[in-house]
């Protein structure tokens, strides 16, 4: 497993270099976003659902936002441990690492749904916890790192998505979802197999996923797919992140197809998933969600512009700040007429 690092900061530093940056860089987005999540945030820290903000409005270069009210946001954590690896009790540090990120946005006004997909490298403000859970202070490090923090448990979970709406300027979101590696090949399964194009060289961990082919993955061929890095094409996560959109616009190709065939897909799918999944949303809920979005049109899959930092042990992704900021109001806000 590649190795990550992060930078320590006291809280007063950090909340200081955030304000900053939002003023330099934003406008009014960070610190309007700030000042009105800051008391929800204490009010909802330890609740099982993450925070939500209400009536939030902005000037952007010199033009008025609200947060749109019509958006659904869920958070999606692919953990780079297996199920049996998972800590047997409570204490708030463990060694699981979020290997993807992706925040998927549903339009209920235009009956649609997008997703955000989101660097694990990111360097972002991420929230350190104490003996007790509770909150003692933040650091500036990987993304990946937010779900160190905690029990690996929804704690785990909530503190990603904190993380995660911090690096978006503090736009909520609603639910989470995170599922252990060897959950991949269950679902890769359940909905049949998935095809891609096989663009990178798997060789030297399968040879039977021949560049250049077509291949209908098969349970840990999925796995392989979407998870390896180091031994395939040239080893970068920007590589595998591309292979994860891939993979994931062909599942929700096959999945779509699924659902239009089979009015119970959705539930059996939540069923398969069960023993891999920790959410903030029970079985029906996600069954509920997924029989909505049978009927929503899937748009496409945004990345965040920015550039990776490499040495020999360490990678460090940045993204570019104006691009980040236009990406938010883009997929969150709407203009004030």
């Amino acid at each position: 497993m590649r190795q990550t690092r992060k930078r320590k900061k006291s809280r007063s530093s950090v909340l200081v270099t955030a304000l900053l940056l939002a003023v330099i860089g934003a406008g009014f987005l960070g610190i309007r976003l700030y000042e009105q999540r800051i008391e929800a945030e204490q009010a909802a820290l330890h609740a099982d659902e993450p925070y939500q903000n209400q009536q939030i409005e902005i000037n952007y270069d010199g033009v008025d936002y609200r947060l749109r009210d019509d958006l659904d946001t869920y958070l999606f954590i692919g953990i780079d441990k297996f199920t049996e690896d998972l800590p047997q009790e409570q204490y708030y540090r463990n060694f699981q690492q979020c290997d993807f990120l992706f925040l998927m946005i549903v339009d209920h006004s235009n009956k649609s749904y997008c997703a955000l997909h989101i660097n694990r490298d990111t360097m972002a403000e991420i929230r350190q916890l104490g003996l007790n859970g509770q909150t003692v202070g933040t650091e500036i490090g990987q993304l990946a790192l937010s779900h160190t923090y905690g029990s690996g448990g929804k704690d785990s979970c909530r503190n990603t998505v904190w993380s995660v709406s911090r690096f978006l300027y503090d736009v909520p979101i609603e639910h989470y979802v995170s599922i252990t590696m060897d959950g991949v090949p269950v679902l890769n399964d359940t909905v049949g197999g998935v095809v891609v194009h096989i663009s990178d060289d798997f060789s030297t961990v399968d040879p039977t996923m021949e560049t250049g082919k077509d291949v209908r993955l098969s349970g840990n061929q999925a796995l392989l797919y979407v998870r390896s890095r180091m031994a395939v094409g040239d080893g970068t996560n920007l590589s595998r992140m591309r292979r994860q959109r891939e993979y994931i616009q062909a599942l929700y190709q096959q999945m779509d197809q699924r659902m239009q065939t089979d009015s119970h897909f959705g539930y059996r799918l939540a069923n398969a998933l069960a023993d891999y999944v920790v959410s903030d949303l029970t079985t029906d809920e996600m069954s509920k969600a997924a029989d909505t979005l049978r009927d929503y049109r899937f748009t496409t899959i945004y990345s965040i512009e920015g550039e990776a930092s490499y040495d020999s042990i360490f990678v460090e992704f940045y993204p570019v700040e104006t691009a980040l900021q236009q990406q938010v109001i883009k997929l969150f806000f709407e203009r004030i007429e």
